[in-house]
C-alpha cells in the first residue's frame, strides 16, 4: 500500500539536466534510509545524472511488492525480503546495503502484568508476519526459552499494530521505527521495551530487477555513486545529515537519533548478508512460510560488479 510520494528539493544544487535519467525508489521511510536522503537533498544524485523519485510504503515487503509490479526501478528493504522472495523469483537483484541496523523491538503494556520477558506467556503479540519483525521475534522468545506455543502471535500491519497496542486490544508487538517508536510514545510510561535482535544487525538493501542492469546500467551507477558521496558528508557533518532526514521525514529529532544510534550507515556488500540471508531462509523453510526444498543460492542475488567497479574495497562476500 503506498502511503504518499515525497519530494525533496535540491536546495539549488545541481539542476536536472534534460537530459537526466529518471529512477523511481520505492522506500519505507525511516532513519535507516539516510544515506538516500542525503543524497536526495544535496542533489549528490542530480550530480551524477539521476532525475529520483521517492514512493513511500509502509514495510520493505510492499516496496518490493511495488518494485515488482513495475511501480519502482528499486526498493529498500531488509534482507530478509529477498530471503523470502528468493524462493519464489529469479530476477532480483541487491547492489547494496546503505546501513546496517539493530533498531528492532517488542513494546509490551506494563498494564497487562508485563515486567519481563518471560512474562509474555499466555499473552498476545501482534506482529507483522512474514517480515523480519516474525523473524527476530521467533529468535528472540528461542533465546528466552519461551516455547512459541505458549504466545499467540497475530498477524497485523505495522499501523495496525500502534493502533492495536494503543487500544489494548493486544498484550505486545514486535515492530521496527518509526512505528516501535510511536507506540512507546501513545503509551509513555506504561510502555516496557526490549530489543529484540540479540546484538545481529539487519541489512537495509537496495533492490532492483536483473533487467535494470543490463537495459540501465548507468543509473545503476549512478545510483551508488550518489549514496556513496552520502555517505561521506554523513561522515564529516553528522548532525547536518541528521537534520536532513528530520526535514525529508518531519521526525522529531528524539526518533532520528534513537534509530541513528543503533545503526552504522555504510555502502557496501559484506560476506555476513550472505550468511544471514542463509540463515533466514532455512527459518522460513522450518516455519513453513514457503513452499520450498532448498535453500536458494542467495549469491546469484547479489549483483556485485556495481560496488566492485567503484568501491572495491567495501564488497567483501566470497565468490
Amino acid at each position: 500500500m503506498i502511503l504518499a510520494v515525497l519530494s525533496l528539493s535540491s536546495c539549488g544544487r545541481s539542476p536536472v539536466s534534460e537530459k537526466a535519467e529518471k529512477l523511481r525508489i520505492a522506500i519505507h521511510p525511516d532513519t535507516v534510509s539516510a544515506l538516500i536522503y542525503i543524497a536526495q537533498e544535496q542533489g549528490m544524485f542530480k550530480r551524477h545524472g539521476l532525475d529520483v523519485s521517492l514512493e513511500n510504503y509502509q514495510t520493505g515487503v510492499f516496496a518490493v511488492n511495488g518494485l515488482i509490479a513495475g511501480k519502482a526501478d528499486a526498493a529498500t528493504a531488509t534482507e530478509f525480503v529477498l530471503a523470502i522472495q528468493g524462493f519464489k523469483r529469479q530476477d532480483l537483484r541487491v547492489i547494496a546495503a546503505i546501513s546496517f541496523s539493530d533498531s528492532m523491538e517488542l513494546v509490551a503494556r506494563r498494564d497487562r502484568g508485563i515486567k519481563s520477558p518471560e512474562d509474555l506467556k499466555g499473552k498476545i503479540v501482534g506482529v507483522p508476519k512474514t517480515t523480519i519483525a516474525e523473524f527476530f521475534l521467533n529468535n528472540f522468545l528461542a533465546f528466552k526459552t519461551i516455547p512459541p506455543e505458549e504466545v499467540r502471535t497475530v498477524d497485523l500491519k505495522p499501523a495496525d499494530l500502534v493502533k492495536a497496542l494503543s487500544e489494548s486490544k493486544i498484550d505486545a508487538a514486535s515492530c521496527f521505527p518509526p512505528f516501535s517508536n510511536t507506540m512507546k510514545k501513545n503509551l509513555a510510561g506504561n510502555a516496557i521495551s526490549w530489543p529484540i535482535q540479540g546484538g545481529q544487525d539487519y541489512h537495509l538493501v537496495v533492490m532492483i530487477k536483473d533487467e535494470l542492469i543490463k537495459n540501465r546500467p548507468f543509473a545503476v551507477t549512478a545510483f551508488l555513486k550518489g549514496v556513496i558521496e552520502a555517505e561521506d558528508f554523513l561522515k564529516k557533518d553528522e548532525e547536518g545529515a541528521q537534520r536532513i532526514v528530520e526535514r525529508a521525514l518531519g521526525f522529531d529529532h528524539e526518533s532520528v537519533v534513537n534509530t541513528w544510534t543503533k545503526t552504522r550507515f555504510r555502502v557496501g556488500l559484506d560476506q555476513s548478508l550472505l550468511t544471514l540471508l542463509e540463515d533466514e531462509g532455512r527459518w522460513a523453510m522450518r516455519n513453513k512460510l514457503i513452499d520450498g526444498q532448498k535453500v536458494p543460492n542467495y549469491l546469484n542475488f547479489l549483483y556485485l560488479d556495481g560496488l566492485e567497479k567503484i568501491k572495491p574495497d567495501v564488497v567483501t562476500v566470497i565468490r
